[in-house]
């Protein structure tokens, strides 16, 4: 019984990124799912607009699965979550603006551009402009 207190943390370390209502990316940026279609992509503090397509990208490889030829969406520009209590987040989704339910559908003075896309490939690789880590 000694090392089960250490036990539950570890597997809660382990399961970070894997479930469907948390991930978070391996240099902290946390995505959250909105509904079927679209994902919320928190902003870091002190963030950088990289973090919105780092997020982006590894959620729609990691957690939904997508090719790295896939094109990924922003379909809400960055202003107030709507999964969590947070001043800069950024909605996207794999398909694009005019298929997709659910999303804010806002235009935002910083971060990414409404209506546009990158693959999920080059969204993945604004992660290793990152000092904390690259996020493959």
């Amino acid at each position: 019984m000694r090392g089960f207190k250490f036990a539950l943390p570890l597997a809660l370390m382990a399961c970070e990124g894997t479930g469907s209502s948390a991930f978070v990316t391996r240099n902290g940026v946390r995505v959250n799912p909105v509904n079927e279609d679209v994902f919320e992509v928190l902003a870091r503090p002190a963030g950088r607009a990289s973090d919105f397509w780092c997020g982006a990208g590894n959620y729609a490889r990691r957690a939904l699965d997508a090719p790295d030829t896939a094109l990924v969406y922003v379909v809400g520009g960055a202003g107030p979550g709507v999964t969590a209590k947070t001043p800069d987040a950024a909605q996207f989704s794999l398909k694009p603006p005019a298929q997709t339910q659910g999303a804010t559908g806002r235009s935002a003075a910083w971060g990414p551009e409404l209506g546009a896309a990158a693959t999920v490939g080059r969204a993945r690789q604004s992660c290793q402009d990152l000092a904390t880590s690259s996020d493959d």
